[in-house]
């Protein structure tokens, strides 16, 4: 059984790994795209960009809650060698991004919650939230949504003053 185990949740994270190659070379292409091509690019191709980009998330989303893949949560990983020297393999893996493994990185990178500081803004955030009520929220929105309609008249009427004396 615990082999079974095992190669289902090496199985699973095979896929995984295959699933955020794709999203993460779609990411490199439209970062590309943004600051090379910027000139180039139009609206619906950036649509389409982002459209990609979030079916490939929901992919790897789905890939997560399969009844296939075993609860990563579950699994517990445990340094077993930490140096304040410089890797070169560990580099080369992680694309230069953690080049050293040490007593100094393995809290931010092992981390199953948020820093202290985030989490207490959260709180503070959702005690603000559950503190204004449903009425004030709704008014609130509709303010908002009425200021960015005509935030967004204004700035479209010039564009069509400008065409309309062009042509």
């Amino acid at each position: 059984v615990q082999q079974r185990e095992e190669k289902q949740l090496e199985a699973s994270i095979d896929a995984l790994i295959n699933r955020v190659a794709h999203l993460k070379n779609s990411l490199h292409s439209f970062i590309f795209k943004l600051e090379n091509e910027y000139d180039r690019l139009t609206w619906p191709s950036v649509l389409d960009n982002f459209a990609l980009l979030s079916g490939q998330l929901s992919t790897v989303n789905k890939l997560m809650r399969s009844e296939k893949t075993p609860a990563f949560r579950n699994q517990v990983i445990i340094p077993l060698l930490l140096s304040p020297d410089r890797d070169e393999e560990l580099a080369k893996l992680t694309e230069q991004r953690v080049p050293v493994f040490s007593h100094e990185i393995v809290p931010d990178h092992l981390r199953t919650k948020p820093d202290p500081e985030v989490e207490e803004q959260e709180k503070q955030l959702s005690t603000e939230a559950a503190r204004i009520g449903q009425d004030v929220a709704q008014k609130q929105i509709q303010t908002l949504n009425k200021l960015c309609s005509n935030l967004l008249e204004k700035l479209n009427n010039p564009r069509e003053d400008r065409e309309a004396e062009n042509s």
